[in-house]
């Protein structure tokens, strides 16, 4: 197994703000909110803590045909987000145009110069696959929220914004599942945390025709189309004959199945000497970034994550030199960039049997916890992974995988070393809190 890559000691307080980081086991709720508390409480409180957040939004997809995409759209006018004090820090209008876990935009007004934190929501919303209108108005979690956006402590960005320190979680996200359900999430670059579940209510006495006369002229409308066909028209025409004899995809798909947790880490073998720096994506939406400066307390935190569905990692082979590896744990989609984690999910369930949601908070120690181990071949053309704990290996797909060497202490292909600047390099190394 490859060695870490770290910087020479880690203090106790950086030790323990990575850990906070990358959620090593700590408990939920209270509990969690005064740990942060007394760890890192500045001048600011969750009510009145200011900063540059964003909203996005995305949609369930459609199983029974991994290439449609049905249609989901928010109200017009009536769409917002209130801090502490019912004042609006934020309005928008979408399509949830992204894939679940994703993110997009929308049309949203919020502050370019920071707002309060959010801690109610209003949202309204026309389903055209089951042809009803939702509405939830939500308490929102502000401390876990505050803990996150305001707490955390923060990433450099491998991004456009490239070697800039940026906040780990700066975005609401906010997901649309069937049948009303609701998911809300803490998203960053490369950083997406469940932050808590809803459920909408049904708006009855309301049709599409009877909406779209309520509204001003020049706003957005809802099509009329007694069938919806102009908005399923993405469908195949058998996709549309079941959706019309009472199909439904399932909720509890998004809500349950998914969101399952197994305790287990990432790990490289083979031509690897020693791993810098990794992302890793989870099929249940989640996702983390780990720096350099963090690995040490990656591979020591005990914690449970959803089943891995992509990578990126960034290590030295064993001559040194310097590599880029992402892939996929997965051969195929399930629904619009959704992909089809039955593989990956059959192994957690035959290593740890019969765990359900409701394990998710269990507290794992190292003799719980299984590595998914990425094997390097020699010559970098062969890439494989297995789930392992003790004497138990068991084969995990591989899909798409891109690889490239890197010049040294850059992180994509065609950078030269020299652009890299000395702040950078050292950012990249030891962190924004060195």
């Amino acid at each position: 197994m490859s060695s870490v890559e770290t910087p020479h000691l880690l203090s106790r307080r950086r030790w323990l703000a990575q850990a906070a980081a990358l959620g090593a086991g700590l408990p939920a709720g209270d509990a969690q909110a005064q740990f942060f508390k007394g760890l890192f409480m500045r001048n600011t409180t969750p009510e009145t803590a200011t900063m540059k957040w964003n909203v996005t939004f995305c949609r369930y997809g459609i199983d029974i045909e991994p290439r449609g995409q049905g249609d989901v759209t928010t109200l017009t006018g009536d769409n917002w987000m209130k801090d502490a004090e019912g004042q609006v820090v934020a309005q928008f209008y979408t399509g949830f145009g992204a894939a679940w876990g994703a993110g997009s935009r929308g049309m949203s007004a919020i502050s370019d110069s920071g707002s309060r934190l959010p801690k109610t929501l209003r949202l309204k919303y026309y389903d055209y696959l089951d042809d009803r209108f939702y509405q939830l108005d939500a308490e929102l979690p502000l401390r876990r929220i505050y803990d996150l956006f305001i707490q955390a402590p923060p990433i450099v960005a491998k991004n456009v914004t490239y070697g800039k320190v940026r906040p780990r979680y700066d975005d609401v996200r906010i997901g649309v599942a069937p049948d009303g359900h609701v998911m809300l999430w803490a998203a960053g670059l490369g950083n997406q945390v469940e932050l808590a579940q809803y459920r909408a209510v049904v708006l009855h006495g309301i049709t599409r025709k009877s909406y779209n006369a309520s509204l001003p002229g020049g706003t957005f409308t809802l099509t009329e189309s007694e069938d919806r066909r102009l908005m399923l028209d993405r469908l195949k025409p058998e996709t549309i004959a079941r959706i019309d004899a009472g199909w439904r995809p399932d909720a509890m798909w998004y809500m349950r199945h998914i969101r399952v947790k197994f305790p287990w880490r990432h790990a490289m073998t083979g031509n690897v000497s020693r791993v810098t720096e990794l992302e890793s994506y989870q099929g249940n939406a989640e996702a983390e970034t780990v720096g350099q400066w963090e690995m040490a307390t990656y591979t020591q935190i005990h914690r449970m994550r959803g089943i891995p569905k992509t990578a990126k990692f960034w290590f030295h082979d064993r001559e040194g030199k310097r590599h880029h590896l992402w892939l996929q744990f997965s051969l195929r989609g399930r629904a619009v960039s959704e992909m089809d984690l039955s593989e990956v999910r059959a192994a957690f369930d035959e290593l740890f049997p019969r765990r359900t949601l409701e394990d998710n908070d269990y507290l794992p120690g190292e003799a719980d916890m299984a590595r998914v181990e990425v094997h390097v071949s020699d010559d970098f053309r062969r890439f494989t992974a297995t789930l392992v704990k003790g004497d138990v290996r068991l084969p995990l797909p591989v899909g798409k995988t891109q690889h490239f060497e890197l010049q040294p202490f850059t992180h994509w292909p065609g950078v030269k070393t020299e652009e890299i600047t000395p702040e950078e390099r050292r950012l990249f190394q030891y962190g924004p809190q060195a």
